[in-house]
């Protein structure tokens, strides 16, 4: 479900940043989602649906999101979740990030964060 109307300048723009890098975004509520290809461990290779809540990048490019929605399917050893702006099925896992190299662009710095964490993901269900 796409919901584009009413939506920030930077949410727009996170949209667009993310898309740019390759990583499709879209309006879904609440939240963007986004996919990624997974780079490395158990889901390697894999498309990875993804998101953030529309709260977290209202500070966007300045201030990069913390948290990372995913299916409950795919599942971390240890980390922090909840299900805040979570659509059923989903959970959102806190994940640090400084955007300090600023030879890129944000996005592509936050693509490479969420790649980076896909690839500690332990299992994912069938």
């Amino acid at each position: 479900m796409s919901d584009a109307a009413g939506l920030t300048g930077p949410a727009q723009q996170f949209i667009n940043d993310m898309t740019a890098v390759g990583a499709t975004a879209r309006a879904d509520g609440p939240r963007i989602l986004y996919d990624v290809v997974a780079v490395g461990g158990a889901l390697s290779g894999q498309t990875v649906t993804t998101g953030v809540s529309m709260s977290e990048v209202l500070s966007w490019p300045m201030v990069p999101p913390h948290w990372i929605h995913l299916p409950d399917s795919v599942t971390f050893s240890e980390t922090n979740m909840d299900e805040i702006d979570c659509q059923p099925g989903w959970k959102r896992h806190s994940r640090d990030f400084s955007y300090t190299d600023m030879s890129i662009p944000p996005a592509l710095a936050w693509l490479r964060h969420v790649r980076g964490f896909l690839s500690i993901a332990i299992r994912k269900a069938a």
